[in-house]
């Protein structure tokens, strides 16, 4: 197996645990931009792969990419996600849309036992984001191809070039509003959820940017004391 996390304690102490089962073979335990790197999953028969690194610039959930390259690579590894952020609504349907098999809540596994027993025997499925209506207030149908979207997204910097814009209604940010949408088939949305009165082909600039903060951004709630 090979377990891809991007906190060095995490992941060495799963790889330490893990390890200690003599059914247990810990190939490699990768960070996400190296297990992007991974030559042939087609030989891994399990993968424990953290969902989130929020030190990132451009996706706060760079394990969608790696489940995705194993599922390009043909690989029929089992697939087990764990995250801090399990209820967040973005990051299940990514999974979903990326085809991992399981998916826990990391203090799930904090016990040595409970860890190696899921890595036998997964039972807990990606589960579907508690508020539905969540993803369709952001124009997301069951056409809409979410990671294409965000891939599309990062490749050309949309969220710099959005925030920077200058004359919104030239032809230019046209197009890139129709390149978009042919990966991400959207429908369009108004800021608060709603199908614009009048007939709107294209979802607009705002709403794309709002799609992108929902997909690529953890969900951060203020505590009394902290720092917001």
């Amino acid at each position: 197996m090979i377990i891809v996390d991007d906190d060095d304690i995490s992941r060495h102490g799963l790889a330490a645990i893990l390890s200690s089962a003599p059914d247990v073979n810990v190939t490699a335990a990768l960070d996400h931009r190296r297990a992007l790197a991974w030559p042939d999953w087609r030989q891994i028969d399990v993968a424990l792969v953290d969902a989130a690194d929020e030190r990132r610039e451009d996706d706060h959930f760079p394990g969608v990419a790696v489940v995705e390259a194993i599922r390009a690579g043909g690989s029929r590894a089992t697939v087990i996600v764990l995250t801090g952020h399990f209820f967040n609504g973005a990051i299940r349907h990514r999974m979903k849309e990326a085809r991992a098999d399981y998916f826990y809540h990391r203090s799930e596994l904090s016990d040595a036992a409970v860890l190696l027993e899921t890595v036998r025997d997964p039972r807990k499925a990606v589960p579907d984001p508690t508020d539905p209506e969540e993803a369709i207030r952001h124009g997301v149908s069951r056409r809409s191809h979410v990671n294409r979207a965000v891939r599309h997204a990062l490749e050309r910097d949309l969220r710099a070039a959005i925030a920077e814009r200058q004359n919104p209604r030239s032809r230019g940010w046209e197009r890139l509003r129709r390149d978009f949408n042919q990966e991400a088939e959207l429908i369009a949305m108004t800021s608060d959820g709603r199908i614009p009165d009048r007939h709107q082909e294209l979802p607009s600039l705002p709403q794309i940017s709002r799609f992108l903060q929902w997909a690529t951004r953890v969900k951060t709630r203020w505590l009394p004391g902290g720092d917001g």
